[in-house]
């Protein structure tokens, strides 16, 4: 059928359409059916895209702990996560962007996601390993929320398959809505699907599908980004909008800056939602409103920020500004009741 910005739909009709023009409907239909999907790299960028992306990696870890080609030993048996990498190199900054991995999180989450964290997977040769788990890791509950709440995007930036210490699944326990157990996890280890694919491809996920990863029997280093996004209310895995700058916001797209989350409404402080005023002048996309067709940020914007996005004021959350609060609220208040009194009157037209 035709896709249209439809009202009823919200953000869901242009972000289709943008995902439709990356040829990521068969994508969409495997994370419904199986709870992950593979995007080939060629969807992703140019030939050969990641080895900017894998160069930039390389660099962290010859900074965190020498040169690969040195100290390939001290890999072996080790499977790690290198934390908080996306101020050591800006290409960490667009691939939180990429079109067809962006698109993705955003149709499992809103358009209104956030960033949760930036990482680098190394594994070694040995018999290390990720056992079977789900990403929804609130232990509470005896059964997780229909929705997802964080998604992943992994980057690979060498070949994978299960010889390679590949990531692993079991299609279809998205739908199971609840945890592993312990001994569920030591019976799918061995029995879950390995992704096979070639360095440039990237997986997709939402929080509820089980996952794990094979040991890497072969010779060298199996290399992967993550990036995982997550809605806006929910406490990110690292400190993004406490440590992006202005010069980053200038120099990528507004919606990075909501992936950074500086015009979030939380947390309160005594004078209330300061933060949400401000957010209410934000550009599309940067926001956590509704997600409708006015608030949708394109995936293809790359115009920098230049100043259109500003990093996140120091307000005072002990201070109280009496009347002046009040009176801003309802200032703001009126303001959208205005514009939904005159949709309203042209949808009755």
């Amino acid at each position: 059928m035709q896709i249209e910005n439809w009202e009823t739909a919200g953000s869901m009709g242009p972000l289709y359409q943008e995902l439709q023009q990356l040829g990521l409907e068969t994508n969409i239909a495997e994370l419904e059916a199986f709870g992950y999907t593979i995007i080939p790299p060629e969807k992703i960028g140019p030939d050969g895209w990641h080895l900017e992306l894998k160069d930039a990696l390389e660099g962290v870890v010859q900074r965190r702990f020498g040169d690969l080609s040195d100290g390939l030993d001290r890999w072996t048996d080790v499977n790690d996560n290198l934390r908080f990498l996306m101020w050591e190199d800006e290409r960490f900054e667009k691939y939180a962007y990429n079109p067809a991995g962006l698109g993705l999180a955003q149709y499992l989450l809103g358009t209104n996601c956030i960033l949760s964290l930036c990482n680098g997977w190394l594994k070694g040769q040995g018999e290390a390993r990720t056992g079977i788990h789900g990403d929804f890791l609130d232990p509470t509950p005896d059964a997780h929320p229909s929705l997802n709440v964080n998604a992943n995007v992994h980057y690979f930036l060498t070949d994978y398959n299960k010889e390679d210490g590949a990531v692993s699944f079991l299609p279809g326990s998205h739908r199971w809505r609840r945890q592993v157990s312990p001994p569920e996890s030591k019976y799918w280890a061995d029995r879950a699907v390995a992704v096979d694919a070639p360095a440039g491809s990237a997986v997709v996920w939402g929080n509820h599908t089980w996952h794990g990863s094979y040991p890497r029997k072969t010779a060298g280093v199996r290399m992967a980004l993550q990036y995982e996004y997550m809605r806006p209310r929910y406490q990110p895995q690292e400190p993004y909008r406490d440590t992006v700058t202005q010069e980053a916001l200038d120099r990528n797209p507004v919606r990075f800056a909501g992936l950074m989350d500086v015009y979030g409404p939380f947390p309160f402080g005594k004078s209330d939602r300061t933060a949400d005023l401000r957010a209410l002048e934000a550009p599309p996309g940067t926001g956590h409103g509704r997600g409708t067709v006015e608030t949708y940020c394109s995936l293809f914007d790359t115009e920098p920020g230049a100043g259109r996005v500003t990093v996140r004021p120091d307000y005072d959350y002990m201070n109280h500004d009496g009347r002046m609060s009040f009176e801003r609220h309802r200032d703001a208040l009126k303001g959208r009741l205005s514009q939904n009194d005159e949709s309203a009157q042209l949808a009755g037209e």
